[in-house]
């Protein structure tokens, strides 16, 4: 009350102040309060995103779905590179079954990011968590050739091609893998490409194991 009153005497907000009793007014699930102070912190100050994070939090707890998808395009237009972002708002669209709007925001992953390995796995892993396995493959192949230091993008690769059944393109993506003497942190390399050629014998029905 105090607040109000200064801030209605000088003109002058306290967005500090105001994201403060927001965050202490969510600590306590008295959401209706909070709101209502961090929509005049984040207005204030429309570049802090812990405010923007906090106002989607109250309106996820009080189920307003609409204004929770409303802020975090807020915070998309502020944070235009974060793909994760992307990933978390074509959920929500898909939780509100808008697949427009949820495919518009998935492929904004690669569009945000289109010569970074980060963007083309995360779209990859999107497709395959939709079943869209297909769809899945051009993106760890970009993967790995953005990124071809790192077994991440070849092993993303043969897995799918394993999950489609394409045995040949897999084995491809196998040898790759096993011509290249990957440095030691990659310790999981070894396991997880035996692991794919064995799914590749069996598919075949012969040894194709190096």
């Amino acid at each position: 009350a105090d607040l109000d009153r200064q801030a209605a005497e000088t003109g002058r907000e306290n967005p500090i102040v105001r994201k403060a009793l927001g965050r202490v007014y969510l600590g306590k699930k008295q959401y209706a309060e909070a709101i209502a102070q961090l929509r005049v912190a984040v207005e204030v100050q429309p570049n802090d995103r812990e405010t923007h994070e906090a106002l989607i939090a109250c309106y996820d707890a009080v189920e307003d779905a609409e204004d929770a998808r409303g802020q975090m395009l807020r915070l998309l237009a502020l944070n235009p590179r974060d793909i994760e972002l992307y990933r978390q708002l074509g959920r929500r669209f898909e939780k509100a079954e808008m697949p427009e709007q949820a495919e518009r925001a998935f492929t904004s992953i690669v569009e945000a990011l289109p010569e970074e390995a980060e963007s083309h796995t995360l779209l990859a892993e999107v497709r395959q968590q939709q079943d869209r396995w297909v769809e899945a493959v051009p993106h760890w192949r970009r993967a790995a050739e953005l990124r071809s230091l790192e077994p991440q993008g070849l092993l993303g690769l043969a897995g799918a091609l394993v999950h489609l059944q394409r045995w040949d393109d897999a084995a491809e993506a196998l040898r790759k893998l096993d011509a290249h003497a990957w440095p030691a942190r990659f310790k999981d390399v070894g396991p997880k490409t035996r692991t794919l050629w064995q799914q590749v014998e069996a598919g075949r029905g012969k040894p194709d194991m190096p």
